[in-house]
């Protein structure tokens, strides 16, 4: 579950123009200098809410939503995610028990949201995870849970019989979570729309040994979604290594990609991008139009020095599954929490339940 939460945390896992709503929640076992509870809510790629048991108040990330949410918001935030802190920590003791495991470090781990894809249809999820693995997640379509490990089977049995959660957790996807989405789309859409990228095409032939370098710098993009392909004479060079998608300081993002290609008379050889929200194809070729010639390469001088600043993602997991309130004051269940959805209207958030 680890490893799906940072995939999709850093990889977006939604189609190019669409937008997202999500949170991630992650509880885990004591760790010196680490909450053992933290929860983080992105529209995009942009993070706009942070709470964490340390300081046991929810605060905006992104100026747009300090700006337009008044003090009764944050306090109803700060409230849910309080009541979640003691249902997780319960969730990691019954995790514990069903795995017959003890002692060391382990992680409960939520996420849930919605996605609004460019042509107008909608997504939403919500799944949790134990100690980096899948441990169960909601079928909206069919309204029962799903889980790949046999101890996850009380859990979903128990959670099956409650037929009005399930409902209310597919009417949050599909409806509340949705209009929350879009309220905030508009809240920050001055700070959320596609910025364009710079293209650095550079070639660099190292010594007579080794061969030539293609490399395209694709830089201060804005949202992460992009395509970036290398052509010679018009044609995808595939046998391409990258650094992958990186953030710039400023909440861009950038990508190199290169190849390593022998030397040829007249080939051309281009860089192109294709950018969410953007029409069509862009292409830059080397130096215009650049012809590389067997045994004296040119080389264009760019003379550009580009910073990459690595993100690191505090976070050593969320766990993956709509977490909604309980009405307070009635019965106490036992075993597994799970998530209900927030009242309509009161909080774009969810807080939990027990499995």
């Amino acid at each position: 579950m680890i490893g799906l939460i940072v995939l999709t945390l850093l990889c977006g896992g939604v189609s190019a123009g669409s937008h997202s709503l999500r949170y991630f929640l992650t509880s885990m076992t004591p760790i010196p200098g680490l909450p053992e509870f933290v929860v983080v809510g992105y529209v995009d790629d942009a993070q706009i809410v942070h709470y964490d048991s340390d300081r046991k108040v929810t605060v905006p990330r992104q100026r747009w939503m300090e700006e337009s949410q008044d003090a009764e918001y944050w306090e109803r935030e700060t409230q849910n995610m309080r009541g979640s802190e003691p249902v997780f920590k319960g969730n990691i003791q019954t995790a514990l028990t069903r795995t017959n495991q003890s002692g060391g470090i382990h992680t409960v781990q939520t996420m849930y949201g919605c996605e609004l894809r460019d042509d107008g249809t909608t997504g939403g999820l919500m799944q949790d995870g134990w100690d980096g693995k899948d441990f169960i997640s909601f079928d909206k379509e069919q309204l029962q849970w799903v889980t790949p490990v046999h101890w996850g089977e009380i859990t979903k049995r128990k959670w099956d019989r409650d037929t009005a959660y399930n409902q209310g957790v597919k009417g949050y996807l599909e409806q509340e979570c949705i209009e929350w989405l879009k309220k905030y789309l508009q809240l920050g859409e001055r700070d959320l729309r596609a910025v364009a990228p710079q293209v650095f095409p550079s070639v660099n032939k190292a010594s007579n040994i080794k061969p030539t370098q293609l490399s395209c710098l694709v830089t201060g993009f804005y949202p992460r979604d992009i395509e970036v392909t290398l052509l010679r004479n018009g044609k995808r060079i595939t046998d391409t290594e990258s650094t992958g998608i990186l953030p710039n300081h400023e909440g861009t993002y950038q990508l190199t990609r290169w190849a390593e290609i022998e030397s040829e008379d007249g080939a051309t050889y281009s860089c192109q991008y294709e950018q969410s929200g953007q029409a069509g194809v862009k292409t830059r070729d080397w130096d215009g139009t650049y012809r590389l010639t067997p045994g004296s390469p040119k080389e264009p001088n760019l003379g550009l020095i580009v910073g990459i600043v690595i993100g690191v993602v505090a976070l050593i997991a969320a766990v993956i599954g709509v977490v909604v309130w309980k009405k307070r004051g009635g019965e106490k269940k036992s075993g597994y929490s799970k998530a209900n959805p927030a009242e309509k209207g009161e909080s774009s958030s969810n807080s939990s339940a027990q499995a």
